[in-house]
């Protein structure tokens, strides 16, 4: 009878040992659910975001020349695109031959002027002599003053040739679509002849030297993110590599205010949903290996060291 029980107590010992490690394994993923949700706040409603730009003309014209496309990379002040030039240049030579004309008209109402300007001095000193009568003196001042009016109008009419011969320039300059930043073309939205008009796109990019990821946290968690939380982030893309970045902003509204069509509550219909709030976080090693790819939009999952409750 002892033998056939020590029989049973082997046949069931694996068993035992079996429940014993399931239990362990059981206690140790409870217990680090409940450190991660003590400690950490994590979420993968999140991306890599960064500034983007939107490259148009401010005035109206046709396309002759694109400098760049699609993948591009470009430095700041590179030009992007040519805008036709040739009306402005043809407005340019007609205001270089105004302002040509212009400065040899002042030039001879100068000559006048100073020549009435000696006959009125003269004129002056005769009224004040009695050398000759109120009625010529009132000639030679009405003379010196329509002198005196048409040369000022000269110099005006030089000064106004100057001034559009500089808004030609400016209109010329604002043909060369420059690149505000260093960056990289993410989108080409338009073809060479095209007619541009203002504030219309040409191209779209984006600033690949400061990137961050924007996570957007459901408001039942925000309360214990704090500004300069160390966090942990993976990248879809990556999956075997981690990132590291610290909490540097947190939205003052949530991501559903700015929705082009804001829930309406006024209906009477009316259903609870728990409200996400975006959070930017830094990406420090976004900048450290180059020959990662770390684009605008590209998932990831994001871990924000909280602490544990107080």
């Amino acid at each position: 009878m002892d033998e056939t029980e020590n029989v049973k107590k082997k046949k069931h010992f694996p068993y035992i040992i079996g429940a014993v490690i399931l239990a362990a394994i059981i206690l140790s993923w409870v217990g680090y659910l409940f450190i991660e949700h003590e400690e950490y706040v994590s979420t993968n409603d999140a991306f890599i975001d960064t500034y983007r730009i939107d490259l148009s003309p401010d005035i109206l014209g046709r396309v002759i020349e694109l400098k760049v496309d699609e993948g591009d990379h470009v430095r700041q002040g590179d030009v992007v695109a040519i805008l036709q030039q040739d009306i402005f240049v043809s407005q340019k030579m007609e205001a270089e031959a105004a302002l040509e004309s212009a400065n040899k008209e002042m030039a001879v109402q100068k000559a006048h002027y100073e020549k009435i300007q000696n006959d009125y001095a003269r004129a002056l000193k005769g009224i004040q002599d009695q050398i000759i009568s109120p009625q010529t003196f009132d000639h030679v001042q009405k003379d010196y003053e329509m002198a005196e009016a048409s040369y000022n109008k000269a110099i005006a009419d030089t000064d106004l040739a100057k001034a559009r011969i500089t808004l030609i320039n400016t209109y010329l300059n604002h043909t060369f679509i420059h690149a505000p930043f260093d960056g990289v073309i993410a989108k080409r939205w338009i073809f060479t002849g095209d007619v541009m008009r203002p504030g219309q796109s040409l191209f779209t990019m984006y600033d690949r030297q400061k990137v961050w990821v924007q996570a957007n946290l459901s408001e039942r968690k925000i309360e214990r993110i704090k500004l300069g939380n160390p966090v942990e982030i993976t990248v879809d893309a990556y999956p075997g590599r981690k990132f590291y970045g610290k909490v540097f902003t947190i939205k003052s509204a949530a991501a559903s205010q700015f929705s082009v069509i804001p829930q309406n509550n006024a209906t009477g219909n009316y259903t609870k949903v728990a409200q996400r709030i975006p959070i930017k976080i830094t990406l420090d090693a976004a900048t450290s290996d180059p020959s990662l790819y770390l684009f605008p939009g590209m998932n990831v999952e994001v871990k924000v060291q909280v602490g544990k409750r107080s």
